[in-house]
């Protein structure tokens, strides 16, 4: 009986994060790999933190029944920039939580030699993957395990600089355990890597199936991407896509618009030191990251007023949250006493938000939106409950950053796509150009931008198969080259020897966050 209390509180916790394509009977869940603070040593308590509970194997092996992906996938690497010099880099967890960095040869993973001191460079050459000349008719392709947390990175013109720090007190096995990865930071300009024409897409490859988004939870750069599934089935009518910005012309159309808003908006903007040329926008959280760092003020006080008429309004009003779960519709009513917004479930479980600043909605985690600690034996109802506070407060700080809690008391049911960030001025204008910039209004701008009412209207950048054949990443944006992706698969899959990568990992079901640390971004990621 308590596994299966268990459980479902593991399915109630991964139910936060709604709408996306999933298996039946078990809810997608996301994962986020670690970004080590520059220099910083990392410690078992500065690795990534399951946002609840770790369950470990045993007590979710049967899932391995319901297997439907390939142990490996084909990754097809489209160059749609007008550079011949383009890398690819591919990181990530495996699924039994060691480090994973695909080598230079895109079917073989990095071999780790021991690392005795933070920021142990990564040879560039070891793990850069080049691209083939834009317009080639056989993009590049690799070949990756199950991976969960990953990202694709890419860079135009120069490579990408990664850097390795040991685990105090983790044993190293040259397969990644005890070491973490120090990746490129849009919010340290003492980075390396942060003049440099860059980017990245992130996606998990699970036993259960393959998802994926353009994220610009981070930045916009000038390079984007588009995205591009193949299923098993090799209908065409089955693939999938997500087209990403005009190269270049996508982040000239959000600097203009972020001018236009005024204030610090148009402080997202970032401009190379040596030439004055923007390299890249931020987001908002981001951007309040590195002004933290630097004991700066951005955007300090921005939402109090607009907050402030939200509390009045539900302090005489109740706020429904459809959880689109087994809570139901909820009701949330401002507590005269407490001045908190104040939600009961069903099983009479109750949670408290206070009121958010700026810096909080745009990173979705922080302040009322964080999650308290649990003790190491949480029982059922703290599992359950803490999995109620998550799937309120992902709607919640949704409709805050889209400013439609003023106009909508039925969060997500009565949200129409027309009004986000329309209402007022008061809004996450960032997020509001990425979608008005990106084509069909497909992007991913912050980090619950996935919340809506229903599947079809989801208006995140994300693709997601249980069957997938082929993963395509065009880098540079535009349209993917299905045909193209086909071809190269098809010869990749003919040379290959079957013993380039061993896929065949453990199965966790966690759902990692970054740990905010240092200079680097918090948020959640997958």
């Amino acid at each position: 009986m308590k596994q299966q209390l268990i459980n479902s509180a593991i399915m109630a916790i991964l139910s936060m994060f709604p709408q996306r394509t999933q298996p039946p009977g078990y809810p997608y869940f996301n994962t986020g790999q670690l970004t080590a603070p520059l220099g910083a040593p990392i410690t078992p308590e500065t690795m990534p933190q399951p946002l609840t509970v770790s369950f470990q194997n045993s007590t979710l092996s049967s899932a391995k029944t319901n297997q439907t992906t390939p142990e490996t996938l084909t990754i097809s690497l489209e160059n749609n920039t007008p550079s011949s010099t383009v890398y690819a880099y591919i990181t990530g967890q495996t699924l039994d939580g060691g480090l994973f960095v695909l080598s230079a040869s895109g079917n073989a993973a990095y071999t780790y030699a021991s690392v005795n001191k933070t920021l142990t460079p990564i040879p560039p050459s070891d793990i850069a993957i080049p691209l083939n000349a834009p317009g080639s008719s056989s993009p590049r392709t690799v070949t990756i395990p199950r991976l969960a947390g990953a990202r694709i990175w890419f860079s135009v013109d120069s490579q990408l600089e990664f850097f390795l720090n040991p685990v105090d007190g983790v044993p190293q096995d040259g397969k990644g355990a005890g070491l973490a990865l120090v990746e490129p930071s849009v919010t340290n300009d003492k980075d390396v890597n942060y003049e440099k024409e860059w980017g990245f897409v992130e996606f998990t490859f699970n036993e259960f199936q393959l998802f994926a988004n353009v994220s610009m939870v981070d930045l916009v750069g000038k390079c984007p991407a588009s995205l591009g599934v193949i299923r098993t089935t090799g209908k065409p009518e089955d693939n999938q896509e997500v087209e990403g910005m005009g190269y270049e012309t996508g982040l000239n159309k959000v600097v203009d618009e972020l001018k236009q808003a005024g204030g610090d908006w148009e402080k997202l903007v970032v401009r190379r030191k040596s030439d004055g040329q923007v390299t890249r926008v931020m987001s908002p959280n981001s951007a309040v990251v590195m002004a933290e760092a630097r004991k700066e003020s951005l955007f300090s006080g921005y939402y109090d007023s607009y907050v402030k008429q939200v509390w009045e309004k539900y302090a005489k009003e109740d706020l429904m949250v459809d959880t689109q779960n087994k809570w139901g519709v909820v009701k949330g009513r401002v507590d005269p006493g407490t001045g908190l917004l104040t939600f009961r479930s069903n099983n009479s479980e109750t949670i408290t938000f206070d009121q958010p600043s700026a810096a909080d909605i745009f990173s979705c985690s922080t302040g009322p939106f964080a999650f308290p600690p649990l003790p190491v034996n949480a029982t059922e109802a703290e599992l359950d409950i803490q999995a109620f506070r998550g799937n309120v407060g992902a709607r919640l700080a949704a409709a805050l950053n889209r400013s439609t809690l003023l106009i909508n008391n039925n969060q997500p049911a009565g949200e129409e796509i027309s009004t986000f960030y329309k209402s007022n001025n008061i809004t996450n204008h960032y997020s509001r150009v990425v979608h008005q910039n990106s084509p069909k209004g497909k992007g991913y701008a912050f980090p619950y931008d996935d919340v809506s009412r229903t599947e079809k209207e989801n208006v995140a950048g994300t693709v997601a198969a249980g069957d997938p054949k082929v993963f395509i990443v065009a880098v540079g944006g535009g349209k993917v080259d299905f045909a193209a992706a086909r071809m190269a698969s098809a010869g990749s899959a003919a040379n290959a020897t079957g013993s380039a990568v061993n896929a065949t990992v453990p199965v966790v079901r966690t759902r990692w966050r970054r740990v905010r640390a240092g200079v680097d971004a918090a948020g959640w990621r997958l």
